[in-house]
């Protein structure tokens, strides 16, 4: 089934006040998504995941956590800067130590080179919160996750799609697989091209969900 951004955001607000709260969603939302990688990338020794401030962003530093654990060398990119919503923060303070954190505006060539040879490239900037245009520093992540050597991987969605018209905003990422969180969205179908092979994952919440009324199923929303 397919669902819009605002039926998520009711399915995500019910799930919370059924007991699934949104800090184990991320963690379950990451750990899928790390979960896919692997599966999907082998063999996987280098990650680059790029961030956001919201909860797309925190879902990333959740694969790039699980993806160290498990002995890929990973690094994050800061793409707006430090995380901003309560979540995200949480995540990003439980980065190990030894985890490369760089900010997008100030990478040297050495780290850009590394970034573009990295096995796997997580797009984790904006998921279905985005709309109008992407501005200068998310265009740049955009332009860098398309040029990279490695397989691209989009966290729900890639970043500059919007979730309900798929429109593409201009320099939007492309990657070769979307992990959509809990249920697809229409842009799954209707921005093929940027979107890739799309994969549903499971989060949490049951799969029989409902938004009111609606006999569509819901997913887990991100903020941009």
């Amino acid at each position: 089934m397919t669902v819009t951004a605002s039926q998520m955001k009711q399915i995500e607000r019910q799930a919370a006040e059924q007991g699934l709260s949104y800090r184990e969603m991320m963690e379950n939302a990451g750990r899928a998504v790390a979960e896919c990688v692997c599966a999907l990338r082998k063999p996987l020794r280098t990650a680059v995941i790029y961030v956001g401030k919201g909860n797309n962003g925190g879902d990333g530093l959740v694969v790039a956590r699980l993806l160290r654990e498990r002995g890929v060398r990973a690094a994050v990119i800061l793409v707006e800067g430090p995380p901003q919503t309560e979540d995200a923060k949480a995540n990003f303070d439980r980065l190990d130590s030894g985890c490369p954190v760089w900010n997008i505006e100030d990478l040297t060539m050495e780290q850009i080179n590394w970034i573009f040879d990295a096995d796997a490239t997580i797009d984790a900037v904006y998921g279905t919160g985005f709309h109008d245009t992407l501005h200068e520093t998310a265009r740049a992540a955009a332009t860098m996750i398309c040029r990279s050597l490695g397989t691209v991987f989009a966290i729900d969605l890639p970043t500059g799609v919007n979730a309900d018209t798929g429109e593409a905003a201009p320099g939007a990422a492309m990657a070769d697989y979307t992990i959509a969180l809990h249920a697809k969205k229409p842009a799954h179908e209707l921005a093929h091209a940027n979107c890739g092979v799309t994969q549903v994952v499971g989060i949490g919440i049951p799969s029989g969900s409902q938004t009111g009324g609606s006999n569509k199923r819901a997913g887990k929303p991100v903020m941009a």
